[in-house]
């Protein structure tokens, strides 16, 4: 039996503690957010502290981390930086064995006494054997745990990891994900990362059982040699998302603000997600859309793509996107043809790949015609685009039943053909067709199809997939 990793207990505390939480409980945006969110979450012992309060949001208040009678693994702390090592004392008497500085101050002000407060912080740290996350962070959101930097997240548990020094990228990838489908092990806003770093997370991420799919979003650190190390085995056991901050000029300015840290060179990064075969992303929809596809099986075993849509515009603009990201549209067979014929309107149509079709919206024909492009022995996936403005009420009351046969079909048609599918729903700010395209994309998100807002998004994303499935294949007979 191997030991558990160093940074294991932080992901399963005991009680959670929060040190500065607001008396104020009715105010969503400072520190007694905490409560609410742990609430959320079904954490069972939180333990506010503040010496003005004895009660907060229903809960006992305590004046020091010492007056708690439980145990307390865990702290976040919400006060300001001034106080902090003078908690971490107290810290130490209770047992703690982890805090998340919420708190900001440091090094990333540029301040030379802030600086020497940080690294104060981070010895005494050391030396009474805390770990510290952050500062300047949102800290954890782990569903088994039962521990949330926000409220209004799933709380069931999900197979994907991210790891992201930016808290508003963590509550991106978090929201948003969710909204397609994806559930998280662990999520860790880490900050300026005085102790615990990226490298260490991903190495404890490619060693949990817990964790299948990996994302990061790095602004810089000062062990780039030990990440680099981490990203390799981690790259090499599960796949691996890797988006950075500050590869341009003013970026890396905004990152020196953000977390006192040094960016680096574009293409010192490229070259090492190329070697390690992690994929690299340019922004967060992309590290969304790519973590999507390995979620739920967007991963092409070839460049090859069958495109079947629902309008003319849309199929000659989606034919351009596809081919404009790197990958291929073949003319369908000539079986393949007859076979599309003879379930597809004349009118108004076209079979030749892109298919543009009445039939997804037919149940009688959706699984004919999946099944003759997925069966074409020239396409290795396929993207099919639903939800186009027009078809807001078409149906009528039927609507509903209609999406759920059209979706059913499709996901049966992937399990049986074994072939990568997307699925495009359109964003659009129009009320009636966006609150229509949601409740499709949410319907087919719970079908465990993936789901992309264009066709370009899909391609993009199935592109990078189709490289990195290429590339594992490459080095595994290597």
């Amino acid at each position: 039996m191997t030991d558990p990793h160093p940074l294991d207990p932080i992901f399963h505390p005991r009680g959670v503690a929060v040190v500065g939480a607001s008396r104020d409980s009715r105010n969503p945006r400072g520190p007694g957010d905490w409560i609410h969110s742990l609430k959320a979450a079904g954490q069972p012992n939180i333990y506010p502290v503040n010496p003005k309060a004895d009660e907060i949001d229903g809960l006992p208040a305590y004046a020091r981390l010492t007056d708690i009678p439980g145990p307390v693994d865990h702290v976040i702390s919400a006060i300001p930086a001034a106080y902090v090592l003078d908690m971490l004392e107290d810290a130490s008497a209770k047992g703690v064995r982890s805090i998340h500085l919420f708190t900001a101050g440091f090094a990333e002000t540029g301040i030379e006494d802030r600086l020497q407060l940080q690294q104060q912080l981070k010895s005494r740290a050391a030396e009474l054997g805390i770990r510290l996350i952050g500062p300047n962070c949102l800290g954890l959101y782990v569903p088994e745990g039962r521990v949330s930097f926000a409220q209004q997240l799933p709380t069931d548990v999900g197979p994907v990891a991210f790891f992201s020094q930016s808290g508003t990228n963590a509550s991106d990838v978090t929201y948003n994900g969710a909204v397609r489908g994806l559930r998280f092990s662990k999520v860790v806003s880490f900050g300026n990362a005085i102790d615990v770093s990226a490298a260490e997370l991903i190495d404890y991420a490619a060693g949990d059982p817990g964790t299948e799919i990996i994302g990061a979003y790095i602004e810089g650190m000062k062990d780039a040699r030990d990440f680099f190390s981490s990203l390799r085995r981690a790259s090499k056991r599960k796949p691996v998302a890797l988006l950075k901050g500050g590869l341009l000029p003013s970026g890396g300015r905004a990152t020196q603000s953000h977390t006192a840290s040094l960016a680096g060179s574009g293409d010192l990064w490229a070259a090492a997600a190329r070697q390690a075969n992690a994929v690299l992303v340019h922004n967060m929809q992309e590290m969304i859309d790519v973590l999507v596809g390995w979620r739920f099986g967007a991963v092409p075993a070839g460049p090859r793509l069958g495109l079947i849509v629902g309008g003319g515009g849309v199929s000659v603009q989606g034919a351009d996107d596809v081919e404009r990201e790197g990958l291929e549209l073949p003319a369908l067979s000539e079986h393949t043809l007859s076979r599309l014929a003879e379930v597809t309107p004349v009118a108004g149509t076209g079979i030749r790949n892109p298919v543009d079709t009445m039939s997804l919206w037919d149940g009688q024909r959706v699984r004919p015609t999946l099944d003759a492009v997925a069966e074409d022995p020239q396409v290795d996936a396929v993207i099919v685009q639903v939800g186009m403005s027009w078809g807001v009420g078409f149906f009528g009351g039927e609507e509903a039943d209609v999406r759920q046969r059209m979706v059913a079909e499709i996901a049966e048609a992937r399990q049986r053909h074994g072939i990568a599918i997307a699925m495009v729903v359109p964003f659009n700010m129009d009320h009636r067709h966006g609150t229509s395209n949601a409740a499709l994309a949410r319907m087919i998100s719970e079908a465990g199809l993936p789901v992309y807002y264009s066709i370009r998004d899909a391609a993009r994303a199935m592109k990078r997939l189709h490289t990195w499935h290429t590339r594992r294949i490459e080095r595994s007979a290597t």
